[in-house]
């Protein structure tokens, strides 16, 4: 019997990795290596690499970007599923259709290209449209939710693809129905016409503002934790005088104390020291439990 190895390298080649370093991946650039990446770019690929998996009886991840995730520094021994090169975008009047591993500024060029409005508040969203649905990624008052139309995913457990439009769909505060079990495929997205210049200048505001207010410049993960209502996150970090505080090299943004950064030789344990460093002070001032927006990869302690 070919192991495992052997059948990832012969069906994807050089869109296969073995002992690949998420410190280059992700956004947080820290934590260690994944025993296998591979690069699908069709749903039939998936749906084979499925099929792989189960035979192995092998961990799995699907992964964009990396911009919402902290991997450990022992990596993970299993095989990272990229959707990278799965980015296909198609127009018809003013409904877009595009693939989860589109980038969400590939998909604001595209929409300016076409004079399309409606998802300028995603600006400054480092991540894919993929996992802008898995999230319900947004601003206070606007949700990529409120945009969709339908949603193709790949049903992990049976292998079988799924059609939902958005009223079946269940979407909340950062949140949606989509979990490890579903592979997001195929979004379509139901926009409406604008001016080039006027959406030009939107999009121009919205990263000058979040460039204010966020180190969006700087190696880091986004917002760590869901604000917890009534509250924000950041406001009760920030009032437990831990802006600035920094374990090694990753420190507490200044900027907005909802935001860990990683100066460049951070670990991933430096960082998740911060974080329940973050839950206990707040917990004790505040009686308050902070919920994790990232997802913590691998083995912590």
């Amino acid at each position: 019997m070919q192991s495992i190895e052997l059948l990832l390298n012969e069906k994807f080649r050089e869109r296969f990795i073995k002992d690949y370093p998420l410190s280059i991946y992700t956004s947080f650039r820290c934590g260690g290596n994944a025993k296998y990446l591979v690069y699908p770019e069709k749903i039939e690929e998936i749906i084979d690499l499925i099929k792989i998996i189960n035979k192995f009886k092998t961990k799995f991840l699907i992964l964009g970007k990396g911009t919402n995730v902290l991997v450990s520094d022992s990596g993970f021994e299993g095989i990272i599923i990229s959707t990278l090169k799965m980015k296909k975008i198609s127009i018809e009047d003013t409904i877009i259709k595009c693939e989860c591993g589109t980038k969400i500024s590939d998909l604001l060029k595209f929409c300016l290209k076409n004079s399309l409005k409606g998802l300028e508040f995603l600006s400054g969203i480092p991540g894919t449209i993929g996992g802008a649905v898995k999230n319900n990624a947004g601003l206070k008052d606007k949700w990529i939710s409120e945009k969709i139309i339908s949603v193709k995913y790949l049903d992990i457990m049976n292998l079988r693809i799924i059609k939902k439009q958005r009223e079946q769909l269940f979407f909340d505060y950062r949140k949606s129905e989509f979990n490890e079990n579903d592979f997001l495929w195929e979004i379509e997205l139901n926009l409406q016409k604008g001016e080039e210049k006027e959406l030009k200048e939107f999009i121009r505001k919205f990263i000058e503002e979040k460039k204010e207010k966020q180190p969006i410049m700087e190696y880091s993960a986004g917002s760590i934790f869901k604000n917890p209502y009534p509250f924000f996150a950041g406001e009760l970090i920030e009032k437990c005088g831990l802006k600035g505080f920094h374990i090694g090299d990753c420190y507490i943004s200044e900027k907005h104390a909802n935001f860990i950064v990683n100066r460049g030789k951070g670990k991933a344990q430096d960082v998740y020291q911060l974080i329940k460093l973050i839950k206990q002070k707040v917990k004790e001032k505040y009686n308050i439990d902070l919920e994790l927006e990232i997802q913590l990869i691998g083995d912590f302690r």
